[in-house]
């Protein structure tokens, strides 16, 4: 039962894992928030919840 279907599924499935074991080797992957981002986004969401509270006080 191998079919060109699973062939191709089981080629892009090698495919893919390559690309992470890549992105494993490099110290920072696209996209990941640092410190800083959490930081920022608290921030962002303690000003948004204090604003709104005192607006609506």
């Amino acid at each position: 039962m191998n079919s060109q279907a699973e062939h191709a599924r089981a080629q892009d499935l090698e495919r893919r894992i390559r690309v992470y074991e890549d992105m494993e080797k490099e110290d920072e992957w696209p996209g990941a928030l640092s410190a800083t981002d959490y930081v920022a986004i608290t921030l962002m969401t303690l000003v948004l919840v204090v604003g709104f509270y005192l607006w609506g006080y």
